[in-house]
């Protein structure tokens, strides 16, 4: 591992374990076992340890989910259930992206590098859906990944922020609708 390479995952460490107001350059520089001036080196401030971090988050989450994507289409469009929807590196990722989002109502560098990354994720998933449906509309697919996004970041939420398991009435909830937008997707 490269340093750059270090000092992100050290970022990402102490992110996840202090959260993004907690996290300081001393922090991650303790954490990746470099001098802070070696920190500096790399990156100019916090904000673009940030958005190295969340540009290596969103390539990890795609090849994850394309993974997933490729997945589900040799299996023949089995429908899986809710708890396949998200695998538990992309679970980690997306609540590390939710962690950072709390910055971004603050901070409006932070807010770009957010909104950049939800369109690289939205347009990575809508050539996805159409790869399997090519006359699906990218309207209706981002429609559609609006309604999930934010059913699957409410169980994160629940799940890792607040550490209360989902009720199962949920899971048979999100199951139907997981299967209604699938099901429909040709549609």
């Amino acid at each position: 591992m490269n340093r750059s390479d270090q000092i992100l995952d050290a970022a990402e460490q102490c992110m996840r374990q202090k959260g993004f107001h907690q996290t300081t350059i001393q922090n991650i520089a303790s954490q990746a076992d470099v001098s802070i001036g070696l920190i500096y080196k790399y990156y100019k401030n916090k904000e673009a340890i940030i958005e190295a971090l969340v540009k290596n988050v969103v390539q990890r989450m795609i090849a994850l989910l394309n993974a997933d994507f490729a997945k589900i289409a040799h299996a023949g469009g089995i429908i899986h259930s809710a708890q396949d929807i998200v695998p538990p590196d992309v679970e980690k990722s997306i609540v590390l992206l939710i962690e950072i989002s709390s910055e971004a109502t603050r901070n409006e560098r932070i807010q770009q590098i957010m909104h950049d990354a939800w369109q690289t994720l939205k347009n990575n998933f809508i050539l996805q859906q159409q790869g399997f449906n090519p006359a699906l509309e990218a309207n209706v697919i981002q429609t559609r990944l609006y309604v999930m996004s934010l059913v699957i970041d409410g169980m994160i939420i629940r799940r890792c922020m607040k550490q209360r398991d989902v009720p199962i009435s949920f899971m048979s909830f999100f199951d139907t609708v997981t299967h209604d937008v699938n099901l429909h997707a040709t549609t």
